[in-house]
């Protein structure tokens, strides 16, 4: 699914290098939404990307990634899914039929046909965890 970059999310070090919006896997039951602004602002904590803006559908978007902290990143997407993963998760017939519920057969099938597409979830995989990585390793070995 697209993810858009929010415009902090824009200056997101995790974030480089990707599209605006970028491509990842969202498998959620449940969502975050509406977020109280000045909570946030008195914690310090940024919404950094939400789901794609989908005019057809009347709901609010979803908070798909939030800047806890300088430490503490979270996401409502999967960074660490890989096509393979995907695939195996959707041989479940389970999975498949709540993707194809949920979404639609020709969602389903545009996934299927772009899984592999190196701009998609492979680009996000090869981003995201490995920046996070580094950036931990690196005010690890400093402390």
């Amino acid at each position: 699914m697209p993810v858009h970059k929010t415009k902090e999310g824009r200056e997101e070090f995790l974030f480089r290098n990707l599209q605006d919006p970028f491509y990842a896997v969202d498998s959620r039951a449940y969502q975050f939404i509406e977020p109280d602004q000045d909570r946030f602002e008195e914690l310090g904590m940024t919404v950094m990307a939400i789901e794609k803006f989908r005019p057809h559908i009347n709901l609010e978007r979803a908070v798909m990634a939030v800047r806890f902290s300088d430490e503490i990143f979270g996401t409502q997407f999967h960074p660490e899914a890989s096509p393979q993963a995907l695939i195996e998760n959707l041989k479940d017939e389970k999975n498949r039929e709540a993707m194809i519920e949920n979404f639609g057969m020709e969602k389903y099938l545009e996934t299927m046909d772009r899984i592999d597409d190196e701009d998609k979830i492979i680009l996000t995989r090869n981003q995201i965890l490995p920046r996070f990585l580094q950036f931990a390793k690196k005010h690890f070995e400093r402390d």
